[in-house]
This record gives C-alpha cells, sequence and structure tokens, in this order.
C-alpha cells in the first residue's frame, strides 16, 4: 500500500522508496545515482532519475526533505528570495490604486486583477495568486476557498460574491491523467483511479462510484462535486 510520508532521497532505503509507490527497479535506480552522483542537493535533483515520470516527481515533491543541504547553495537560494522580495516590495509600491468603499462587492470569479486589486488588503502580488488559482479550479464556489493560498477569508468575504454558473467543471470520463492532475483537488493517485474505472468499467455515472476506492475521502469527494462533470 502507498505511504506518502516525508523522506530524504539521501538517506532512505529501497523499501522505503517502494513504500512510497515507486517500483523496486526505480528504488534500485535511486541508490545507484546516490553511488555515483554522491548526493541530492535539492528536490529538483530528484528529476534525475532515469525512469521517473513528471507525474510521479510531481507527487513526491512535497515530501522531499533534504537535510544539511549545501551551505552556498542555500546562501544563493537566500539571496534569490531576498532579491525577489525587494522587487515585489518596489513594485507593489509603485502598485497605487483608489481602493473601493465598504460595502463594495465584486464577483469573485468575473474579477480581473485590476478590479482585484482596488479591495484594501489586495495588491498585485495576491490579485495575481486569486486568479492563477482560479484558473486552475475552473471558478470559485466558497470565499472560503480563499484560504486555501493563505489568503486572510474573514478580511475578505465583505467584498465578494460568487456566481457559480461561471464554473467550469471538469470532464473526468474524458480527460486524461495528465489534465485532471493540473486540478488542485486531484493527486496523481485519484486521477490515476479514475482512468483505470474509466478503462475497466467504462464511463462513471455518479461520484459515489469513486467512493469505493480508497483513494478518495468523503472530503475529497465533497469538495470535488462543484467540479466534476459526467456527461
Amino acid at each position: 500500500m502507498v505511504k506518502l510520508v516525508e523522506f530524504d532521497p539521501n538517506t532512505v532505503d529501497s523499501a522505503t522508496f517502494v513504500s512510497l509507490g515507486l517500483p523496486p527497479w526505480m528504488a534500485r535506480n535511486i541508490l545507484r545515482y546516490r553511488a555515483k552522483q554522491g548526493r541530492f542537493r535539492r528536490p529538483e535533483d530528484f528529476r534525475k532519475i532515469y525512469g521517473l515520470t513528471e507525474e510521479q516527481y510531481l507527487t513526491l515533491s512535497p515530501y522531499i526533505r533534504i537535510a544539511n543541504a549545501d551551505s552556498e547553495l542555500i546562501k544563493k537560494d537566500t539571496a534569490k528570495e531576498v532579491t525577489v522580495r525587494l522587487l515585489t516590495e518596489s513594485k507593489e509600491k509603485r502598485d497605487i490604486v483608489a481602493k473601493y468603499k465598504p460595502g463594495t462587492v465584486i464577483d469573485l470569479n468575473r474579477a480581473d486583477t485590476a478590479e482585484l486589486k482596488k479591495i484594501p488588503g489586495i495588491g498585485s502580488g495576491i490579485a495575481r495568486r486569486i486568479v492563477d488559482y482560479r484558473r486552475k479550479l475552473g471558478g470559485f464556489y466558497r470565499v472560503e476557498q480563499l484560504g486555501e493560498i493563505h489568503l486572510k477569508v474573514n478580511k475578505l468575504r465583505q467584498w465578494f460574491s460568487i456566481d457559480t454558473t461561471l464554473i467550469h467543471p471538469l470532464p473526468i470520463n474524458e480527460a486524461s491523467v495528465e489534465r485532471m492532475m493540473r486540478h488542485p483537488y486531484l493527486n496523481f493517485y485519484q486521477a490515476k483511479a479514475i482512468w483505470e474505472h474509466r478503462r475497466k468499467k467504462g464511463d462513471i455515472g455518479s461520484l459515489k462510484e469513486l467512493s469505493l476506492y480508497e483513494e478518495f475521502s468523503t472530503e475529497d469527494l465533497e469538495r470535488l462535486k462543484a467540479y466534476i462533470r459526467l456527461d
């Protein structure tokens, strides 16, 4: 059974790689890479493993934790982060726009970045984050979803209404595994379970059919309801 947990690719054994969902031959490839290359210096290095698919990397990358990373790399990353932050802060300071008065309400599924920036507390960076997440989701159905991108919902709720008819649902009886994985609410294993169901049993007629798979919890199916098209 696949068990996704944090792991250091420089220290774990082949059994751990298999428990993470990788086949034994790929676990051996990882050990050979360590023997020849020395160590993984950053999570992105894990992409170099021969035979590792992009889907497998995207699934495992959030769990990669590399201890004692090279100090020089840390310095470079820190310097880069500071530079980006300073540039962003400088841009935000220049980004002065007239803000909406209290009582103004705009539609979260219609607003572009220019309109979002008129809301107090929202600058260019946050506006882009909202629009980008809306695109990935296919539209918002609750203001509370802004919390999923680390925004303060209590401060923003008063400014938004939501037209749920503007949501673009995902046609899971037609979509590829890669396309399903791009949705924030579906991971590789869930997308693969849907694909296998379609291959073996035909189109999915109800989300209840997915409840039979261990990859889907009740909470998973509940939040997927607004984003799935079955026809």
